[in-house]
């Protein structure tokens, strides 16, 4: 995969097949975001359904009355701390993957309501299609950006192949933020800023956020980063995994660079 601008995924496991291209040579970074985004909306399904949890028990769980932010935040305010546990509990053999049900829940929680809180996929961008291998592989190469994730699937098990999924989701969910050029850190800080992890917390953080939303392009970005800064991302990601899978790291921290 020599010099041009592209994004490449392969791979298949059990019911979990896809392989797509695309070219996004002379493309603009929201192409690319969207191109991303297009990836993500179909890894991250297999990325939860490989993880170890009942998904069907959680999206049972995750019903709303009504859409937006308010359906949310009713949901947190109804339910407690307790009975959140008790019923992600039964979906899980292991109780180390609290982490994973949990995040599968407000994943659940916001896709029900209908708010963004990722950088959605565009019609205007059409993949090919790319040989499907024999191991999981991403290849993203776009105006100096690279990144490479692969894993062989000969004996692997389902955390693994959960693992490099989540890797490549998150590596793409944020990359596509940084190409749509969404930030908002002002008002991600004015609502989650010194709120420590809980339900409440969650709660009266997007509960800050009624009336704040724009309704533009930012408003997945602020979503997406008031639920981390709480502790709880709404999107697979390594460390959701890592109590109960410690060989799985978490993505490493990093300092945003200036844009040059």
């Amino acid at each position: 995969m020599e010099g041009g601008d592209e994004l490449i995924f392969t791979g298949q496991y059990k019911d979990f097949r896809l392989g797509i291209r695309f070219d996004l040579s002379g493309k603009e970074p929201k192409d690319a975001a969207a191109a991303l985004a297009y990836i993500s909306e179909r890894i991250e399904p297999a990325a939860f359904a490989s993880s170890g949890i009942d998904t069907k028990k959680v999206e049972d769980f995750a019903a709303l009355d009504g859409k937006g932010v308010g359906a949310v935040v009713a949901f947190l305010e109804m339910n407690t701390t307790g009975a959140i546990r008790e019923k992600l509990g039964s979906a899980m053999n292991n109780p180390d993957l609290m982490s994973v049900a949990e995040c599968y829940l407000l994943n659940q929680l916001l896709m029900k309501a209908g708010v963004a809180f990722k950088v959605a996929p565009s019609p205007a961008v059409v993949p090919k299609e790319e040989k499907i291998e024999d191991f999981i592989g991403f290849i993203g190469n776009y105006k100096g950006w690279i990144a490479i994730k692969k894993l062989g699937l000969e004996n692997v098990q389902d955390y693994e192949v959960s693992g490099i999924l989540s890797g490549i989701n998150h590596t793409i969910v944020n990359k596509a933020f940084d190409f749509a050029g969404m930030k908002n850190d002002a008002l991600v800080g004015s609502v989650a800023s010194g709120k420590r992890k809980s339900y409440g917390n969650l709660g009266a953080a997007l509960r800050g956020l009624e009336g704040k939303l724009t309704g533009g392009a930012d408003d997945a970005y602020v979503v997406c980063k008031v639920c981390e800064n709480v502790g709880y991302k709404p999107y697979a990601s390594p460390e959701m995994l890592t109590n109960a899978y410690p060989d799985i790291k978490p993505p490493k921290v990093k300092g945003r660079k200036p844009k040059g």
